[in-house]
């Protein structure tokens, strides 16, 4: 959702009066105000839509990327998280010097801004992703195009296995895209 300059002041100043006279509603004037103050009005719609005529331009293609990556490291940790200890144990070993645990480490919030804010909106404002609260999710490293390599090999995988956890063979195959000796099985 683009706003006009003029559309932000207005709202801004609606949540102040909204905030300092203590009205209950459904709409919460703290998250209005954050979804302005950081550029993520995408997420009034997603947590208003009801209050939309179903007009709704789709959402920025940075918008679906994070979420692709952030399901994904869902799926990449709830499957670590129920291998074996033996199997954990040969993940671990199996994985490029680059990944140093199986946990998303988020994106760099020098070179990777855009991503970095929409992910922590997406974890913190829209309590999505609850799994990521609470961490640090900036990388402090460049990790988009390795995240892009893993949605990619992540999506085949789900079309060949389908949807269910993740084994110790696949988490390899996914965890190694920033090489490029990695097959998916």
């Amino acid at each position: 959702m683009e706003l006009s300059d003029a559309e932000k002041l207005i709202l801004t100043m609606l949540c102040e009066v909204h905030a300092h006279l203590g009205i209950a509603g459904e709409l919460d004037p703290g998250f209005v105000r954050s979804a302005l103050d950081s550029g993520n009005t995408w997420g009034l719609r997603w947590k208003y839509g009801a209050l939309y005529d179903g007009n709704s331009r789709s959402d920025p293609p940075i918008v679906k990327e994070v979420a692709a990556i952030l399901d994904m490291w869902s799926a990449i940790e709830d499957g670590y998280a129920a291998l074996r200890s033996l199997d954990q144990d040969r993940v671990a070993a199996s994985i490029s010097p680059q990944q140093v645990e199986v946990k998303f480490m988020g994106f760099d919030s020098d070179t990777e801004f855009e991503h970095a804010n929409v992910a922590s909106f997406l974890i913190k404002d829209m309590q999505r992703f609850p799994k990521f609260a609470g961490r640090d999710i900036h990388s402090h490293q460049p990790s988009i195009s390795i995240y892009r390599r893993m949605v990619r090999a992540f999506e085949a995988l789900q079309k060949l296995a389908g949807k269910g956890r993740l084994n110790a063979d696949q988490l390899i195959a996914l965890l190694n895209q920033n090489t490029e000796r990695c097959v998916i099985a």
